[in-house]
């Protein structure tokens, strides 16, 4: 629809202002006696027609003229002229009007601050989220490189056990050693019996040796156990981290959805 702005003054300067924000909406022109009022100015500035005359009023492509003069014989002359042609709005339908566009725009810009803050606070939640996803990824890393550890450790404690093996086959044949010494020491009667001291100096040895590979034997069982745990701990923390990556991707996304919608 077209407009046509009946005053200049700050009124018509705020009505002007108001109605260059609306759609379907276009002032032909605004008309005022001072050709310096604040309303001519800021038509010069949006390039629109201005005049000091009603007569310059084109009623054949006018739809509504706005009066925000306030003068009482200004809008019966417009009455007068243009009522039958076109729809005069006085200045206190105007004020309202004024009043609506305002509210209006003041909504609008709330609205829009709404949006900013919205924005803002979903890009910080975003980059943290994207912060703790790279922090659960290192947690991760670090879990692959405790597992491959834990592998190498097993793998240590599995030849361990076959040295305890060997080393206990070696206890038994010392042991097997000095029963034959004893035996011989025996069969030798008195010329035997520095031999049966080493016998027994060597089942001695024996008998430390097989109580040593049972010690360690129980502490790399003990040992093999604790890694187990640890593994098995590793394995959760992993599950626990894929659930915190599957979650801030979940967030992610629907942070992303928030602010493509607020935006459009």
């Amino acid at each position: 629809m077209n407009i046509v702005i009946v005053g200049a003054g700050m009124g018509g300067y705020d009505m002007l202002s108001s109605l260059m924000g609306l759609e379907n909406a276009k002032v032909q022109m605004i008309i005022d006696k001072n050709p310096n009022a604040p309303g001519i100015e800021l038509a010069k500035t949006f390039k629109i027609a201005h005049s000091q005359k009603l007569d310059d009023i084109n009623v054949n492509n006018t739809d509504i003229i706005i009066e925000v003069t306030g003068s009482e014989n200004l809008k019966n002359v417009l009455k007068e002229k243009f009522e039958d042609k076109c729809t005069i709005i006085d200045s206190k339908a105007a004020l309202l009007l004024s009043m609506l566009v305002k509210k209006d725009a003041q909504r609008n810009e709330k609205i829009s601050k709404d949006v900013s803050i919205i924005k803002d606070t979903s890009e910080i939640i975003k980059n943290e989220l994207n912060e703790i996803s790279s922090s659960v990824n290192n947690i991760h890393d670090v879990s692959s490189s405790l597992l491959k550890s834990i592998n190498l450790s097993k793998e240590h404690i599995a030849e361990s056990d076959k040295i305890i093996k060997y080393f206990n086959d070696i206890s038994k044949q010392t042991k097997i050693l000095g029963i034959n010494a004893s035996i011989e020491s025996a069969r030798a009667g008195e010329h035997g019996r520095g031999f049966s001291v080493v016998a027994m100096e060597v089942q001695k040895l024996a008998n430390n040796s097989g109580e040593f590979a049972k010690e360690i034997n129980i502490i790399l069982t003990k040992l093999s156990e604790e890694i187990t745990n640890i593994n098995n701990e590793i394995n959760h923390i992993d599950e626990q981290s894929d659930i915190q990556i599957a979650a801030s991707k979940k967030v992610n996304f629907a942070v992303s959805k928030l602010v493509e919608e607020t935006i459009s």
